[in-house]
């Protein structure tokens, strides 16, 4: 079998009841150069093993490997080393792609070589928006920006260079935010390797991403929340400040960053399975990191504001708490409340 244009590779973990709709999303794909796809099944105690198996034996695209339960990264890793074409995308088993989805991705990359071809996606599984291969290119120094808006962070809207790709990993060590790890990884490798290299950002949903589930990675309580997104903050920053990204871009960066460690600080006091002595204990012992002492400090000298600023700058749980119920839980009015009231206490001379 000749190498194929792209390889499709799906983790498959206890994904009996979205599996099927996965994979035909995949062969059903018209393809110019044709198309692979790898199913890893990472131990799924249900019966995704043998739907995958049934998939293999009816379509002679589609490989299976079965591997035990080694988690979603070595799933990705052992995929991506059976990866045999010239570019990869990832797709997660209870995602699925859109129709057309893989041909406007070939065809962007085909019209701008140097590019790296990112999509939009769509929570719709019904979504009608046209699947096209219109979009603006941007310059590396908007990788802040792309994180902002939500292009960057997961490894399933981007057409990699297989070649490239196969010479990284998933960090497995990682549970959470190994996406964003291996994203940042393939961008510091194409500096090097393509020069001339730059995003070409694709505005269509090419892929239906399923959050309805609750029993995924990302609504799951993570007691090392905290000092694992340090980790990936701070790769980040510095990916970001390489590239000479504008100085707008940061600030919004940092602030957004303070609102997810503050957020995953707060949340220690709801879900963390200690004594509610414990869990003060850890949400105090995030406070003090030194990681956010100098993103605070970094905050003052852009003169920029966060609601989250005053409670992590006095390490008051009870004022974080009271600003995480009242957004977490529905109480708009009282956060937007307290959120004016730190505003004005800097006389209104912060960016928000």
């Amino acid at each position: 079998m000749s190498q194929a244009a792209v390889c499709v590779v799906v983790p498959v973990y206890n994904a009996a009841a979205t599996l099927d709709r996965c994979v035909q999303s995949v062969v059903s794909q018209q393809v110019t150069g044709g198309l692979q796809c790898v199913l890893v099944n990472d131990g799924s105690p249900d019966n995704s093993g043998a739907l995958c198996d049934a998939w293999a034996a009816k379509d002679p695209r589609v490989q299976v490997l079965h591997q035990g339960d080694l988690g979603v990264s070595m799933a990705r890793n052992n995929g991506m080393a059976l990866a045999d074409s010239e570019f990869l995308v990832f797709l997660d088993s209870d995602d699925a792609l859109r129709p057309g989805a893989l041909q406007a991705a070939l065809d962007a990359q085909h019209a701008d070589p140097d590019a790296f071809v990112v999509w939009n996606y769509t929570l719709d599984a019904a979504d009608p928006a046209p699947v096209t291969q219109d979009g603006a290119v941007l310059p590396p120094a908007k990788l802040a920006r792309l994180w902002l808006d939500c292009y960057l962070p997961m490894p399933w809207n981007k057409l990699y260079r297989t070649a490239l790709a196969q010479t990284l990993q998933f960090d497995k060590s990682f549970t959470l935010g190994e996406d964003l790890q291996f994203v940042l990884d393939y961008v510091a490798l194409l500096q090097t390797a393509q020069p001339l290299w730059h995003f070409r950002q694709l505005t269509a949903p090419l892929t239906f991403y399923d959050c309805s589930r609750s029993g995924t990675l990302s609504h799951r309580y993570h007691t090392d929340y905290c000092p694992v997104w340090v980790q990936h903050f701070t790769k980040l920053n510095a990916a970001a400040e390489a590239l000479h990204a504008p100085a707008e871009d940061l600030h919004l960066l940092h602030r957004t960053e303070l609102r997810f460690y503050a957020e995953g600080a707060a949340d220690i006091l709801h879900r963390d399975p200690g004594t509610p002595a414990e869990r003060r204990r850890r949400a105090a012992e995030a406070l003090r990191a030194p990681w956010l002492r100098t993103l605070l400090r970094t905050l003052k000298a852009e003169k920029s504001y966060s609601p989250y600023y005053l409670p992590c700058l006095w390490r008051s749980l009870t004022l974080l708490n009271a600003m995480y119920t009242s957004k977490i839980y529905g109480s708009s009015w009282l956060f937007g409340k307290l959120d004016w009231a730190g505003y004005y206490l800097f006389l209104g001379k912060r960016q928000r």
